[in-house]
């Protein structure tokens, strides 16, 4: 069974670290996948995920008036 690693990488464009979990084979070159990984990274839907994560959600006001019972 494989283990799957989690690989913390940074992009130099956007100087944000991403996570990336992997499962890889051992005849993989990790610096080079981890390079190529990090040049092909889309700092846009990263930066658009980052603030739908971190946006305050909206209540359903059916649940919210149940808290309050």
């Amino acid at each position: 069974m494989a283990t799957v690693k989690r690989y913390n990488i940074f992009c130099q464009k956007c100087n944000q670290k991403f996570p990336i979990f992997a499962s890889l084979h051992h005849s993989i070159d990790v610096d080079g996948w981890i390079k190529d990984k990090a040049e092909n990274h889309d700092c846009k839907a990263y930066a658009d995920q980052l603030a739908k994560e971190r946006a305050p959600r909206a209540l359903n006001p059916i649940k919210a008036s149940k808290k309050g019972k």
